[in-house]
């Protein structure tokens, strides 16, 4: 890897982790767009997958004292755990270059969303009734790209839940899914023990990151963070662009 690309990959895992220690949440929504524009989705993907189960197992320890209206993941992770296994699988069957668009178009849908704020809000009874669905596609996006945000993350925050109910119940699904896709990425051959290791060197960025996020996040308002993150998702996605149409 050239020193450029060495540094972009160590901003980014920084970058990362800070976003995680000032909101609590967005690793992977920051981390594999960047990683992946120097690296390649299946590498990227691979390597986020230590920081990510160990990051959440932190986050459901912190907030399991809140998991009171997360009751409906019973619906939603049967069918996200097969939707992972064929979101796996369509990670090792499409070309790179089809991948980086696959991701770089989940990119630009988050940012999407994110500036549209759409005010949509689902009762519980609703919730138990969608989640199978939510489930099941939300890991498909997992387990192909790593971010399964556009879908996941906008149903959950539709029920708004309390913020602490809100980052357990994200943690306990990104936990599942994030531990069953590093099984079938395992099997798959894509997490070698050389990204294994690797996953686990990308945790000391990250922790620096964090950090340094959760001094920030105390610091300055939310707002300026989620205008930086999406002007920083906006430029890796231009990236992923540009290596999925030209190469």
């Amino acid at each position: 890897m050239e020193l450029e690309s060495a540094v972009m990959v160590m901003l980014g895992l920084i970058l990362g982790g800070f976003v995680k220690g000032a909101t609590g949440l967005g690793l992977p929504l920051v981390t594999i767009p960047v990683l992946a524009a120097f690296l390649g989705v299946q590498h990227a993907i691979a390597i986020m997958m230590v920081s990510l189960v160990m990051t959440n197992i932190w986050q459901l320890w912190k907030f399991h004292a809140y998991r009171q209206g997360s009751g409906f993941l019973k619906a939603l992770l049967p069918t996200g755990f097969v939707g992972v296994i064929i979101g796996t699988w369509v990670l090792t069957a499409l070309p790179a270059a089809t991948l980086s668009l696959l991701l770089a178009i989940m990119v630009v849908l988050y940012i999407g969303l994110s500036l549209a704020r759409p005010e949509m809000r689902i009762p519980p009874d609703s919730a138990w009734r969608w989640s199978p669905a939510v489930g099941f596609f939300g890991g498909i996006l997992q387990g192909a790209t790593g971010i399964a945000a556009p879908i996941t993350v906008t149903f959950i925050h539709a029920m708004r839940l309390a913020r602490e109910t809100f980052v357990f119940t994200l943690s306990a699904m990104f936990l599942a899914f994030t531990g069953t896709q590093s099984v079938a990425l395992a099997v798959t051959g894509i997490l070698t023990f050389e990204r294994f290791l690797q996953g686990w060197l990308a945790l000391l960025p990250i922790a620096l990151g964090m950090v340094i996020g959760h001094w920030a996040g105390k610091k300055f308002s939310r707002k300026a963070f989620e205008r930086l993150i999406l002007i920083i998702l906006a430029l890796m996605a231009a990236r992923l662009f540009h290596s999925g149409l030209i190469g």
